[in-house]
């Protein structure tokens, strides 16, 4: 089951991250969930793109080790959720 279109807001904060990228995905029984927050724009469409290359590639469990050089000062991530190999259905 591939992401489903990331939407893309701007925050309110002032201070540091004003992007956020959300993209979630519910069937009876899984849930996966993507969510970053960003300096730019930029920055959190980077982590989207890296997040459905990981997926099409099928190594989503390797998302936190291919994250760019010095992404964490420019953005934080979160993603979780039940986690299945491509092709396989949850029952």
């Amino acid at each position: 089951m591939l992401v489903k279109q990331f939407k893309f807001e701007r925050i309110a904060d002032k201070g540091g991250f004003q992007w956020m990228a959300h993209s979630e995905i519910e069937a009876p029984g899984f849930h996966r969930g993507f969510t970053a927050v960003g300096r730019t724009l930029a920055d959190v469409k980077e982590f989207a793109t890296l997040v459905r290359w990981c997926e099409r590639t099928n190594s989503l469990e390797r998302l936190s080790e291919m994250h760019p050089p010095g992404f964490e000062s420019r953005m934080q991530t979160t993603w979780g959720g039940n986690w299945y190999p491509k092709g396989r259905k949850p029952q």
